[in-house]
C-alpha cells in the first residue's frame, strides 16, 4: 500500500544520525529518498562494522532509500546534482553553514534551479553566532546545551560529567524536527505554491526539551536563582563539577520526589509514575504516608518496595491504579508482549548481510498505511542506474569512477 508521501521525492546529503533518521521517517511514510554518500561512504557505516561499509548503526537510520556516491569537492559531481533537482521536491543536509556553498548544494544555488524546492538545513549550533562554524555533535551539544549537566552523572572513580549514553537524545529528535519541517513545508507548498529553507540545529532542539528549564519567571524562579549564583560562586572558586551538580539538585528537590521516581525492589528495580491528585493520594494510602512526608517516611517506603519482588510490589501499585512500570534494559523490549502484540518489529533482508528485524516507525494511519520499506542500501548500488536516467552512457560513468567522482 502507497503510503502518505508516495509520490515524494527527496535527496538527501547526510550522515551520522539526525538527517539519516529524518530521511528514514519520510521513506517510511512512502517518500522515495534517495541518499548521497561520498565514494568511502557515510562515515556512520564504519561505527562497529561487522562487514566492510556495512553497521548496524547504519542499517537501522538508512531503511528505504537509494544510495548514490558523489565526490561533491569535483565539479562534475556538482554537475550531477544539479542535473537531479527538476524532480526533486526536498532536500535534506545536516553540514555545517559554510559546507554546502563550497559544493555549490547550498538554497540559493538549488532554488535557482527549482524554485518551489523545499531544503530543510540542519546543524549543530545555528547558522549565526560564534559557534556556527564550528562542527559538532551530540556529545558536544549536551554538553553546551546544559543536558549533560542537567542530567547530573559522572564517571566513577573520576568525577568527570557524562554524556546522556543511552541515545543520542539532541540528533534523533532533530531528526523527528527535520521530517516535521518537510511535512510543514510540503502543506505549505501545496497552499501557496512556494518553496522554502527551514533551518534547524541540534542545540536548540536540545533547549527546547529543557523547556522548563530554559524559561525564566522571577517569582516560579526564586529558589533556583539562589542555588544558581550559588553555583557559580562555588565555580569561580574552583569547585569540581560533583559538588556544582549536587547544589543544583537542591533547587529541584529530586530525590525527596516520592510520586515521581524510581525505587529498588528485591529482584531489580520499579518507577511510581504518579502525577495527578488522586494518584498521590493513592500512593501515600498504599504506604500510610502523611501529606508531607519526611526524609525518615520515605525511607520507610524504600525498605517496604525493597522487601518484595518486583512483580508483587506492582501487583500492589496497580491495585490502587498507580501508574507504575519495572525497569528493563532496551535489548528485552524485542519480546516484549506489547511489543509484539502491537506489531512493531519486522523482518527485512539486507541485499549483502541478510535478514534483520527492525522498528517501525512510531506511527500508525487507518487509511494511508506505511510503506513498507526496504533495508538500507549497500554502498553505490543505485549510482549507475541514476547516472544511466540522467542519459550518461556506460562509457561516461566509467569514466566518472576512474575520475573518483563516483565509486
Amino acid at each position: 500500500m502507497a503510503g502518505p508521501l508516495t509520490g515524494v521525492n527527496v535527496l538527501e546529503f547526510s550522515q551520522v544520525i539526525a538527517a539519516p533518521f529524518g530521511g528514514q521517517a519520510l521513506a517510511d511514510l512512502g517518500a522515495s529518498v534517495l541518499k548521497v554518500e561520498p565514494p568511502d561512504g557515510d562515515s556512520w557505516r564504519l561505527q562497529l562494522q561487522f562487514r566492510p561499509t556495512e553497521s548496524k548503526t547504519f542499517q537501522c537510520l538508512n531503511r528505504g532509500k537509494d544510495s548514490l556516491t558523489l565526490s561533491l569537492n569535483q565539479a562534475a559531481a556538482q554537475k550531477i546534482v544539479h542535473q537531479l533537482i527538476p524532480e526533486i521536491d526536498v532536500v535534506l543536509i545536516n553540514y555545517r553553514p559554510d559546507v554546502p556553498e563550497k559544493f555549490n548544494i547550498d538554497y540559493q544555488t538549488l532554488s535557482a534551479i527549482k524554485q518551489d524546492l523545499i531544503y530543510v538545513d540542519l546543524t549543530a549550533f545555528g547558522r549565526k553566532g560564534p559557534w556556527s562554524l564550528r562542527p559538532g555533535y551530540d556529545g558536544a551539544v549536551q554538553a553546551v546545551s546544559g543536558l549533560m549537566a542537567a542530567e547530573g552523572k559522572t564517571k566513577p572513580g573520576e568525577g568527570s560529567p557524562m554524556t546522556i549514553s543511552s541515545t543520542a537524545v539532541a540528533d534523533f529528535c532533530s531528526g523527528v524536527a527535520m521530517a516535521e519541517a518537510v511535512t510543514t513545508a510540503l502543506y505549505h507548498r501545496q497552499m501557496t505554491g512556494e518553496g522554502q529553507m527551514v533551518e534547524c540545529s541540534l542545540l536548540s532542539t536540545a533547549l527546547n526539551l529543557q523547556l522548563p528549564i530554559i524559561m525564566e519567571h522571577q517569582k516560579a524562579d526564586a529558589k533556583r536563582n539562589a542555588t544558581r549564583e550559588q553555583r557559580l560562586k562555588r565555580s569561580r572558586e574552583g569547585a569540581q563539577f560533583r559538588e556544582l551538580v549536587e547544589i543544583r539538585q537542591q533547587a529541584s528537590d529530586v530525590e525527596n520526589n516520592y510520586f515521581y521516581r524510581s525505587f529498588l525492589t528485591k529482584d531489580g528495580a520499579v518507577v511510581i509514575a504518579a502525577d495527578s491528585v488522586e494518584e498521590k493520594a493513592a500512593v501515600r494510602k498504599l504506604f500510610d504516608l502523611s501529606n508531607d512526608p519526611d526524609n525518615q517516611a520515605i525511607d520507610a517506603m524504600k525498605a517496604a518496595i525493597s522487601s518484595k519482588s518486583s512483580d508483587a510490589i506492582l501487583d500492589d501499585l496497580r491495585q490502587f491504579r498507580i501508574p507504575t512500570a519495572p525497569v528493563r534494559y532496551p535489548d528485552e523490549m524485542n519480546r516484549d508482549e506489547a511489543v509484539l502484540a502491537n506489531e512493531w518489529l519486522f523482518e527485512l533482508e539486507h541485499d549483502t548481510t541478510g535478514p534483520q528485524t527492525q522498528m517501525r516507525l512510531n506511527l500508525e494511519f487507518s487509511e494511508s498505511a506505511l510503506t513498507e520499506p526496504s533495508a538500507s542500501p549497500p554502498l553505490g548500488r543505485d549510482t549507475a542506474r541514476v547516472l544511466k536516467n540522467l542519459d550518461y552512457s556506460e562509457e561516461a560513468i566509467a569514466a566518472f569512477r576512474e575520475a573518483g567522482v563516483v565509486s
